[in-house]
């Protein structure tokens, strides 16, 4: 009966199990269903038989009217929202939601932030 080296058989089997391991990755990560995948399907139909320029030109053109669509359901935060340091109502205690109506929110019921000023003490605090 031939004696085998143990190391031989520990580095086979090594190699066996990580072998296995890196299949069960490709598939868990499913890298053979995405190279069949409607994506690479829909970008091989766009190919474009014309001039360089043109297809870029035609690019551009999907961009900008993407972007005029976006503008036009103004689904973007605006820069006046973006603001920092930026407190809604200039009265302490207003409704952020009714600023100019004069009523008083709940103020018993709401926490007292920075940006609201109702804290006591807080004047020389930059939030």
């Amino acid at each position: 009966m031939p004696t085998f080296n143990f190391k031989f058989i520990f580095i086979s089997i090594f190699l066996s199990l990580l072998f296995l391991h890196t299949c069960n990755s490709v598939s868990i990560l499913d890298l053979d269903g995405a190279l069949a995948s409607s994506e690479i399907d829909a970008r091989a139909r766009r190919v474009c038989t014309k001039k360089l320029e043109d297809c870029l030109e035609e690019e551009e053109m999907e961009s900008e009217s993407n972007r005029r669509v976006l503008v036009m359901q103004r689904k973007y935060i605006s820069y006046e929202t973006l603001r920092r340091d930026m407190v809604p109502c200039a009265t302490p205690g207003a409704s952020y939601y009714d600023c100019n109506g004069g009523h008083q929110a709940n103020h018993y019921n709401r926490g007292c932030e920075v940006i609201t000023r109702c804290a006591r003490g807080i004047k020389g605090i930059k939030a």
